[in-house]
């Protein structure tokens, strides 16, 4: 128990010596007013700069901003720390959270794991879904969505109610472009680890008939593989058929004439003897990767292949590169 000296002591900006420590009740995690104010924490150490009040009569541990990625080594590291805010602003409001209410949309994405563009995975406000028949949630923070929704599409997280994965990569199509919306299919259906399937996601697409995004859902099912292991992968991909070229192999191993491994690629035209790479800025910035790169890509056309590296800025206008991809198809007929 806190004794009154505690309870009233005077907090010096910026003197973090002199902050009196949390009880092990509360610290490290979403509290409310109420149950601090029943510990004997007072108002004052509840004005804290280590806390943040992400809701009314709501506390967390104050987090630092998190910048934008500047390759793609870093993004996953960037992405992580958004799941975890977001993990974090879930606890907290799950302590006012209405009972019929959940998480849903880019909210339940990240809960989830499932790879978001950037702008959302960084956007703080919670999304927040109702039954149809109640009226949308209005809080500070957080973003009200009135669905009609089954009660099997909705599940128990630790952090409260929030959609399946099913359903919530149907509610993406609100939010995400087609490529990106593959990207986060072929996430959830990845040979490793999976976390759902194909058959269960066309089950959720056919439910979604009628409803805002369905068509770009039906694209978008149609695209998905089992194979793709990255985000830009799988844009890089999406990129290429929609362009008209034909759907390339993902992740092959690559044989010398002798039969012995040279590479496991990214895609491949097998029949065009062509293979795509996508570089992250990592392949650059590492002197021993950047020698293992080239002498692979060596090896590899030296056994006939032509190997074109992608890199983000292919992403960003593809035209050059599909361009590319085109002609050399043309050049060389299967």
């Amino acid at each position: 128990m806190f004794s009154g000296a505690d309870r009233t002591e005077s907090i010096h900006a910026g003197s973090m010596s002199k902050r009196t420590p949390l009880p092990p009740a509360l610290s490290g995690r979403a509290f409310t007013v109420a149950h601090a104010s029943a510990l004997g924490i007072g108002r004052g150490r509840l004005a804290g700069a280590d806390l943040e009040r992400p809701f009314t009569g709501i506390r967390i541990p104050a987090g630092g901003d998190v910048r934008p990625p500047t390759s793609d080594a870093e993004w996953l590291h960037i992405f992580a720390a958004h799941q975890r805010r977001n993990r974090q602003l879930c606890a907290a409001y799950s302590l006012r959270m209405p009972h019929a209410a959940f998480f849903c949309g880019p909210t339940a994405a990240l809960l989830h794991g499932i790879p978001l563009p950037y702008r959302l995975s960084a956007d703080r406000r919670l999304h927040v879904g109702y039954p149809r028949r109640r009226r949308a949630i209005q809080v500070v923070g957080a973003i009200g969505h009135s669905y009609s929704i089954d009660p099997a599409d909705v599940l128990t997280h630790s952090v409260g109610r929030l959609t399946t994965v099913e359903r919530t990569w149907c509610d993406l199509a609100r939010f995400l472009s087609l490529t990106h919306l593959v990207a986060a299919g072929d996430y959830l259906i990845r040979r490793r680890r999976p976390l759902t399937s194909m058959k269960r996601l066309a089950r959720a697409v056919d439910a979604c008939r009628g409803r805002r995004g369905a068509k770009n859902l039906r694209a978008a099912l149609a695209l998905l593989n089992d194979r793709a292991e990255s985000p830009k992968e799988s844009v890089l991909r999406v990129e290429l058929v929609l362009a008209g070229l034909p759907t390339p192999e993902l992740n092959v191993d690559v044989l010398d004439r002798h039969g012995t491994f040279i590479a496991r690629v990214d895609m491949m035209f097998r029949e065009h003897r062509l293979i795509l790479e996508y570089e992250g800025i990592q392949h650059l910035l590492t002197a021993d990767q950047w020698e293992r790169d080239i002498q692979r890509t060596r090896q590899l056309e030296a056994e006939g292949w032509r190997v074109i590296r992608v890199t983000a800025a292919d992403l960003r206008d593809p035209r050059t590169l599909i361009g590319l991809v085109h002609a050399h198809l043309a050049r060389t007929p299967a």
